[in-house]
Formats: structure tokens, C-alpha cells, sequence
């Protein structure tokens, strides 16, 4: 299969320092079928996984700023790929070169999406920071954050305008593959993934007539 690059200055995957299986995972499962370097951003695991989650977000957010970068690919380390194809990567990049944003979510927990007129592009309401883009100007929405014990993609679903690629690129492994840190291992995540698929699959139909009238693009 053909490499694919996404359009962004750095791609970074987060991963707690004795997690070498999921670092291997990784490779195995994303690394493999980009053309962009990834560097693994490593962290000491926190007796606070939520607010851990929440500093290793935000750090590579204050990082890019200091650093200059416009555009940031964060996934974390327990990431899987759908199908990836190359007329959606294209659009996927156009798209983030040419018009505003500040987060666009290549996986996600749904919550509600609809389309906008750009191909492959939905706007949502959704969860999960397992893949995705911040723009500076996004990077600058994240530092400004302040943990309160809310998880971070809860506080993008309420206060960052939310973008998201549909049909959407990645999931998360099933925590019985990977060891999640945050939530309870369960076979049944498999199936969840699944129905999370159909959901997102049906909800720009249900909210359609957002697209029909152009409502929050």
C-alpha cells in the first residue's frame, strides 16, 4: 500500500514511558502507512490518568507555539486505522491549508456531526483525542485551558468549534488489546466501535438540514 502524508508540521504520538507494546503497536498499526515521521512524545504515567491525558495535550500544544509550528498531528498511542484512502487524505489536506480551524478530529466518540460543502469534511459535536489536528490557533485554545477534572475532549465538544473527517479515519483499539489507563477493559468495545461507526454513519442525515442551511460552518 502507498504511503499517505498528512499536511502538517510535525506528527506526535503520545505514550506513557513503560508502554514500549503500545509504541510497538503503533508502529505496527499507523506508523507503517505514513510518509510523515512520527515522534513519539513520552510521558511518566500520572496517579491522575485524566489530568495526565489533559498536561500531554496541552504540552505538545505549548510546544508547537514555541516552536513556530501552524499545523500538529496528535494521536495517542492506541490508535487503529480504518480504511485510508488516498482521495480523502488529499481533501483532508486541502482543507487544512486552505481554510480556518482550530481542531479536526480524524476519530471520534460520537456525539452529533453533519456535513459542511467541503468534501469529506463534517462539523461536529464529539469526544476522543485519540487523532487529530490543531492549527495555532487551536494550539493557542488548548495552553489557554485550565484543568478543573474535566477531561480535555470534553472541554473541545463545549468550548472549541469542532471539524471532523467523515467518513472517519481512525479508532482506538479495544482496551483488552492495549491496557487502557483511563477505562475498564472490555471484549465488548469491539461491538461499541461498531455501532459508534453506524452512528456516525447516520447522524448527517438526521441533522441534515444544518448542512442544507449552512449552520455553523
Amino acid at each position: 500500500m502507498e504511503k499517505i502524508k498528512f499536511d502538517v508540521d510535525t506528527v506526535y504520538c503520545i505514550s506513557i514511558k513503560e508502554r514500549q507494546d503500545r509504541r510497538d503497536l503503533f508502529e505496527k498499526a499507523v506508523g507503517c502507512l505514513l510518509e510523515n515521521p512520527v515522534t513519539f512524545y513520552i510521558v511518566e504515567r500520572n496517579d491522575d490518568p485524566v489530568r495526565g491525558c489533559f498536561e500531554s495535550h496541552q504540552a505538545l500544544a505549548k510546544m508547537a507555539l514555541a516552536n513556530g509550528l501552524q499545523r500538529i498531528l496528535i494521536f495517542e498511542d492506541d490508535v487503529k486505522p480504518y480504511q485510508l484512502k488516498p482521495a480523502q487524505i488529499g481533501w483532508t489536506n486541502r482543507f487544512i491549508r486552505t481554510r480556518p480551524f482550530k481542531a479536526l478530529h480524524l476519530g471520534y466518540s460520537m456525539g452529533r456531526t453533519w456535513l459542511t460543502w467541503f468534501p469529506f469534511i463534517a462539523r461536529g459535536r464529539v469526544v476522543a483525542l485519540h487523532a487529530y489536528i490543531l492549527s495555532r490557533e487551536g494550539c493557542r485554545a488548548v495552553t489557554e485551558a485550565r484543568y478543573d477534572g474535566t477531561p480535555l475532549d470534553r472541554l473541545f465538544r463545549n468550548h472549541i468549534k469542532q471539524y471532523c473527517a467523515f467518513p472517519m479515519l481512525f479508532r482506538q483499539h479495544a482496551a483488552y488489546e492495549t491496557g487502557s489507563d483511563i477505562e475498564g477493559a472490555s471484549k465488548d468495545e469491539d461491538e461499541w466501535w461498531e455501532r459508534n461507526w453506524d452512528r456516525h454513519k447516520r447522524s448527517p442525515i438526521k441533522n441534515f438540514w444544518r448542512t442544507l442551511f449552512r449552520l455553523n460552518f
